[in-house]
């Protein structure tokens, strides 16, 4: 979706909890998130407020300004550093404002998505493997 010169993103509802979903949104191009959401059946539990918190990780992944619009959640605006820039309680009826920044750059994470932790994981399990072999190795020379 464009806004004149800029693009942006609009994740519906749950989607906005999957990161490759929103990164592919970044690699395309998207200046700015957005996602709306029905929080509803969530009713008065922590849910919507974990929905949101989800949404603030999407912003700091991807550098960029998130702004989220729920009927009875949280609405609000995020910064590209997870800071919350304004926000409504849920199940309260408001309209919220703030400034925003279309923004072009890319993080490191938006760059290798999960590379860094793929690794540390392949890291993990060779050293627990050679750990293993060098146990093996040790009780078989008694």
């Amino acid at each position: 979706m464009a806004v004149g010169s800029h693009s942006l993103s609009t994740a519906i509802c749950y989607e906005v909890v999957y990161p490759d979903l929103v990164a592919d949104f970044v690699q395309r191009g998207s200046q700015l998130l957005t996602t709306i959401t029905n929080d509803a059946w969530y009713g008065e539990s922590s849910a919507p407020f974990q929905h949101f918190e989800q949404a603030q990780l999407r912003a700091v992944e991807q550098g960029r300004y998130l702004i989220r619009a729920a009927n009875t959640g949280i609405s609000g605006i995020v910064d590209p550093y997870g800071r919350v820039v304004a926000a409504s309680a849920i199940f309260e009826r408001t309209i919220v404002t703030g400034d925003v920044k279309f923004l072009n750059g890319r993080t490191l994470y938006g760059r290798t998505g999960d590379a860094f932790a793929l690794s540390c994981v392949l890291l993990t399990l060779l050293s627990i493997a050679a750990t293993l072999r060098r146990r093996q190795a040790s009780a078989s020379s008694r």
